[in-house]
């Protein structure tokens, strides 16, 4: 049987769901189902979210697909499922669970690997995780939003690259890298500086900001240059437009 499953991400955290029935009943995962006779994949994605959520989305790309296999006692076979999941945007409606879905919530990526989750819940969230480089030159940017979301009180900065990816950085975020970035440029013996998110209480803490901030290491700036030059050379390659193995340029 196929079946589809809805991937929402928003502000680092993913919908997911408890199920209420088999498979997997009591297990966390993101929302999903059976496509019907006739259903196009993105249209069982679409209701199956509403369904299960609350929320209407649009299904914008598979992204992930992956069969499940589950026998009884004896070796035969209860349940084969090929499953397609789908990046999706939310466009309106309200949280709430319904039809296979016990419990609805969002969840922080870092914190759900932490909960009773169906194996291709788990898979999923662990290549979502995984790390990755990304270089992004004058090129590549199709526009750059920055200001105040309606409804919230900071402002974002949204980076539009020409393929359709966004990078949203908070403000907090983008104040600490401007702030930095101007160091480096500006002061005439400042060659690098190195940034690290640290946990902040009590009086240290910002009102109405993350208890993450970005703050200053005290490293030598030898040991931040190094540290940069192994990470270009290691993902990139070489300054200068030179070649490296494997026949691409970078320049």
């Amino acid at each position: 049987m196929v079946g589809v499953g809805g991937v929402l991400l928003e502000d680092n955290k993913i919908l997911l769901i408890r199920r209420k029935n088999e498979p997997g009943k009591g297990l966390w995962s993101i929302p999903g189902g059976l496509v019907r006779l006739g259903e196009r994949l993105d249209e069982a994605v679409e209701r199956e979210v509403s369904e299960e959520t609350g929320l209407r989305v649009a299904a914008e790309r598979p992204i992930y697909a992956f069969d499940y296999v589950e026998v009884d006692g004896e070796g035969r076979v209860r349940y084969h499922y090929v499953i397609v999941d789908y990046l999706c945007r939310r466009v309106g409606g309200s949280l709430r669970p319904g039809g296979d879905a016990k419990e609805v919530r969002w969840t922080r990526l870092e914190d759900s690997l932490h909960l009773m989750l169906t194996d291709g819940t788990r898979k999923l969230i662990e290549e979502i995780r995984k790390p990755f480089s990304l270089v992004i030159k004058n090129r590549d940017v199709k526009k750059v939003l920055i200001g105040v979301p309606e409804g919230h009180k900071h402002a974002r900065t949204v980076i539009v690259l020409r393929d359709g990816s966004k990078l949203i950085l908070q403000e907090a975020t983008m104040e600490n890298l401007a702030r930095a970035a101007v160091e480096v440029e500006m002061h005439p013996l400042r060659r690098a500086i190195s940034l690290s998110a640290r946990e902040l209480g009590g009086e240290e803490r910002k009102e109405g900001y993350d208890r993450y901030q970005l703050l200053e290491d005290d490293r030598p700036e030898e040991d931040i240059i190094r540290e940069i030059t192994t990470e270009v050379l290691g993902s990139v390659g070489p300054a200068g437009g030179e070649e490296r193995p494997g026949g691409w340029t970078e320049g």
